[in-house]
C-alpha cells in the first residue's frame, strides 16, 4: 500500500484506523451472533443435542473459525500499515535533520523498527500456535452452554493481545517521535 505513488501517512493513518473500527465492529459482531444462538435454545436440548444439533454446532464454529482466520489476516495487514505508518514517521524526522543527526537517526529508527518487526512477529506466531489447542478444545465441547462461554472467553483473549499491541505500536511512534524532537532541539 505504502508503494503506490502519493500515497501519505495521513492515509496510511486513515486507513489503519478504519481496519481497527473493521476489526472491532467485527468481533462484537461474530460475539453476539454466537451467544444469541446459544440462548435460542432450550434447557432440553443444550443438555441432549441431537446429531443435526451437534453438526450445526461444528458448521458453526467453523464459521466463527473462518472469521477469527480472516479477522488474523486482517490484523496481520493491519500491523503491517502501523509499522509502515512508524517507518514513514521516521522517514520524515529523518529528512528534517542535518546530515550528522540523519544518519545517526537513521541507524537509530532502522535498528529500532526491525527489531520491532522481528519481535512482534515472533511474538505473533508465538501467540497464534498457544491460542489454536485452545480453539480446538472448545470445538471438541459437547454441552453448548460450556461451548459459547468459552469461545467468548478465547475470542475476548484475542482482542486483548491485539489491542495491546496495537497501543505497544503506537507507543512506539510516539516514542520515536519525542526522541527525535528531543534530538532536534
Amino acid at each position: 500500500m505504502s508503494q503506490t505513488p502519493g500515497t501519505s501517512l495521513a492515509d496510511l493513518k486513515e486507513v489503519a484506523a478504519g481496519m481497527q473500527d473493521y476489526i472491532r465492529a467485527e468481533n462484537a459482531d461474530a460475539r453476539h451472533a454466537a451467544l444469541e444462538a446459544a440462548n435460542r435454545r432450550g434447557v432440553w436440548q443444550r443438555l441432549f443435542p441431537s446429531q443435526y444439533e451437534r453438526e450445526r454446532q461444528r458448521i458453526g464454529i467453523q464459521g466463527l473459525r473462518q472469521i477469527s482466520e480472516s479477522r488474523r489476516e486482517l490484523l496481520e495487514v493491519y500491523t503491517a500499515a502501523q509499522i509502515e505508518i512508524a517507518r514513514k514517521s521516521a522517514d520524515a524526522l529523518v529528512a528534517a535533520q542535518g546530515m550528522h543527526l540523519q544518519s545517526q537517526l537513521a541507524t537509530f529508527a532502522s535498528a529500532k523498527i526491525s527489531e520491532l518487526n522481528e519481535t512482534m512477529n515472533a511474538a505473533r506466531a508465538k501467540f497464534l500456535t498457544d491460542m489454536e489447542p485452545q480453539f480446538s478444545m472448545i470445538e471438541k465441547i459437547a454441552r453448548p452452554e460450556l461451548q459459547g462461554p468459552a469461545y467468548q472467553s478465547a475470542l475476548q483473549q484475542v482482542d486483548m493481545y491485539f489491542n495491546f499491541n496495537g497501543k505497544l505500536l503506537n507507543g512506539f511512534i510516539e516514542s520515536l517521535n519525542n526522541r527525535v524532537g528531543g534530538i532536534a532541539r
